[in-house]
């Protein structure tokens, strides 16, 4: 999921500025960054848990409450 965000609007962000696309709507950069922001760190999260340093339910809780707060995020700017 970290992975698919940082790509996603990564790319979204590289589209925005670099290209000639006509978009009907447009996050604000600063949505886009704080997305890749906790994409990096639900990877960071994801490696602490791997590495035994976290246990794995609360890195569970740790990544749903990223997940929780992008979708508020998205729904706020959304609407």
């Amino acid at each position: 999921m970290s992975t698919f965000w940082i790509y996603q609007y990564g790319i979204l962000l590289y589209q925005y500025h670099f290209t000639d696309i006509l978009f009907a709507f447009m996050y604000p950069n600063w949505t886009l960054i704080l997305f890749i922001f906790m994409g990096i760190l639900g990877i960071v999260i994801g490696s602490s848990v791997i590495l035994g340093k976290k246990k794995i339910k609360t890195g569970y809780l740790q990544i749903f409450g990223l997940l929780i707060i992008g979708i508020i995020i998205d729904l706020i700017v959304l609407s």
